[in-house]
């Protein structure tokens, strides 16, 4: 795990998967000469301690399995829409795939869909915002080096899980206000959970990520995120699937074989790749010191 922390990549949400299988898909059109697909990467946020003030979707494609150029390809013509029940709101293109929208203020217990109209073909995806519990308290504690990590400082966190309700997190952990995650997948323990087993209980000392250290003087932004049981269900996926030799959650779609909430609802045999998502954000920034 240590050997990990040199690949770390920032942070927005999906990842480069690599598989042994040795295919010649040059004698398969069928898979050769493939469509495009649509991806959607992104969601809404509520963030009391920083707010949100502009709400990003952003949507790319698939290549051609036998293209080898790397540039991602950016969707720049669709009509991206979010609606709530009562209001709809427009978001506009604003460069390197992202659509975004300053009006939308998300709001618990409110479900919103993503409406994508691209290519002659209709996407729709549906989330419902909960609550996340709070921090009793945020703190780092040094450590000395073990088998698994190394020597140094970790952000911590204690909090309380609420009684009798299903609760799923998402972990995140800013060092010097850029945003990392280690490309391993025994952190779909770590990073997203479930209460399944701590329903109701005060969680003390929580590590959100035990690869990610901090020197003295360092600023730590430690972000827990209340997500619905289907994003969890798919970061859990993806992060079981990814790879030592990194990802990022730009630009590279999932793998095909992790189902996302978007449905193609003009055509159900271009299924698109992605997740739209929903999230209550709990965060807290502090200086790491003795």
């Amino acid at each position: 795990m240590k050997a990990l922390i040199t690949t770390v990549i920032f942070i927005v949400t999906i990842i480069l998967f690599c598989t042994s299988c040795e295919v010649d898909v040059t004698n398969d059109l069928s898979i050769a000469n493939s469509a495009p697909r649509l991806v959607v990467e992104g969601g809404l946020e509520r963030n009391l301690n920083t707010p949100v003030t502009r709400q990003r979707i952003r949507l790319t494609t698939t290549r051609d399995f036998l293209n080898n150029d790397e540039t991602v390809p950016l969707v720049e013509d669709a009509v991206v829409t979010v609606t709530d029940g009562n209001m709809a709101y427009d978001f506009s293109y604003s460069g390197n795939g992202v659509y975004t929208n300053t009006e939308l203020i998300p709001e618990l217990n409110t479900t919103y869909t993503l409406t994508v109209l691209w290519n002659d073909e209709e996407y729709e995806a549906r989330e419902t915002l909960t609550e996340v519990p709070a921090f009793d308290r945020v703190y780092s504690e040094f450590e000395e080096e073990t088998l698994i990590t190394d020597e140094g400082y970790f952000a911590k966190f204690d909090t309380t899980d609420p009684a009798g309700v299903a609760n799923f997190y998402y972990h995140r952990v800013a060092r010097n206000g850029a945003f990392i995650i280690v490309p391993d997948p025994g952190n779909s323990d770590v990073l997203v959970l479930s209460d399944e087993f701590f329903d109701g209980q005060k969680r003390v000392g929580v590590n959100p990520n035990d690869e990610i250290l901090f020197a003295l003087g360092d600023e730590a932004t430690v972000q827990q995120l209340g997500i619905s049981e289907r994003y969890y269900n798919y970061l859990y996926e993806v992060f079981v699937q990814s790879s030592s030799g990194g990802f990022s959650f730009v630009g590279n779609p999932p793998p095909e074989s992790v189902r996302g909430n978007v449905r193609n609802m003009t055509n159900s045999d271009n299924r698109p790749l992605g997740f739209f998502y929903t999230a209550d954000v709990a965060e807290a920034t502090f200086e790491i010191t003795e």
